[in-house]
């Protein structure tokens, strides 16, 4: 019963959110995967979410829940402006498939979060094109930070290691995703309460500078996300590629000064072809592949420098 009504719900939710990779037979492997763990537990089954803002936005995600439970890889997905979560199913199973809990939302303004309520009450639509500097601002400081909210909430029911997040961005999806990085880790422990600093690495994506005035700029000067292992991938023909190695040079030298003339924890990875976004990553075959290798690798639900924290 549980894997029929998933299969319900998830259709209803396909077409009120435009998640037109319910034609691709991925999806019925993803379901028939979700409904053998659901048999054992019913929140293993892969779920639609929807997310209430602080300021009453609501926001669509889709969750796949690890059956590694405490000791899962955490990924959070930030597509690219004026796209959605949808186009990245398959990257979003692969990295299920290896272990990782994964949660893809569509935030204000996209895809399946368009609606808002107006100041008279009214239903309106978000049109991205007129969207403001503010609004982006908006997209960091609460619908991310509600995705961690739900997250936190997971980790605290032993269903994922919220203290071992990759944030993986998409086009102007890795200036947010940076963004939003930046200000977990600006949250500090106090005592033995855990706020934030939860980010162990990044992953950014055929990526842009900035999103209506709001640059990447701050991310990439944090000391703090420095640290942190970061993939940068890129189509060496695509219009992305002069910023992907304009980024890459710029967290190189960086890492060199600190690291004493060394560079760790830095993968650059130009792809030969002229794709971008969900193009690259769903059509260069090595995209996927990669990210995965990189997210598994680099970050460990199940390493003792990550340890499961139950969260406040």
């Amino acid at each position: 019963m549980m894997g029929k009504k998933f299969t319900r719900d998830f259709r209803l939710l396909a077409f009120s959110c435009g998640f037109l990779f319910l034609l691709s037979p991925f999806v019925s492997d993803a379901l028939g995967q979700g409904s053998k763990k659901g048999e054992e537990d019913p929140r293993l089954e892969p779920r639609p979410v929807t997310l209430q803002t602080k300021d009453g936005m609501e926001i669509r995600a889709f969750y796949f829940p690890s059956d590694q439970k405490k000791a899962a890889t955490t990924v959070l997905l930030v597509h690219e402006w004026e796209g959605q979560a949808s186009p990245y199913y398959k990257l979003v199973t692969e990295l299920n498939k290896a272990g990782c809990a994964v949660l893809a939302p569509d935030y204000r303004g996209h895809g399946g979060s368009k609606e808002y309520v107006n100041l008279r009450g009214d239903k309106a639509e978000f049109d991205p094109g007129k969207m403001s500097r503010k609004d982006v601002e908006a997209v960091v400081a609460m619908d991310l930070e509600k995705a961690k909210g739900f997250l936190k909430d997971e980790n605290n029911d032993g269903y994922l290691n919220l203290n071992a997040l990759v944030v993986i961005g998409v086009g102007e999806g890795c200036v947010l995703g940076n963004l939003w990085a930046a200000r977990d880790w600006g949250f500090p422990s106090i005592g033995s309460v855990k706020q934030g600093q939860d980010v162990k690495a990044l992953v950014m994506i055929s990526p842009d500078k900035q999103v209506k005035g709001l640059p990447i700029e701050p991310a990439l000067n944090d000391n703090n996300l420095l640290q942190l292992p970061t993939l940068i991938m890129a189509g060496d023909g695509s219009l992305q590629a002069a910023e992907a190695r304009r980024m890459a040079s710029r967290l190189e030298a960086r890492k060199k000064r600190v690291g004493r003339g060394e560079v760790t924890g830095l993968s650059i990875q130009m792809a030969d072809t002229d794709l971008a976004d969900a193009a690259l990553v769903n059509d260069f075959k090595a995209a996927i592949p990669a990210i995965v290798a990189f997210v598994t690798t680099e970050v460990k639900g199940s390493d003792p420098k990550n340890p499961w924290v139950e969260r406040n």
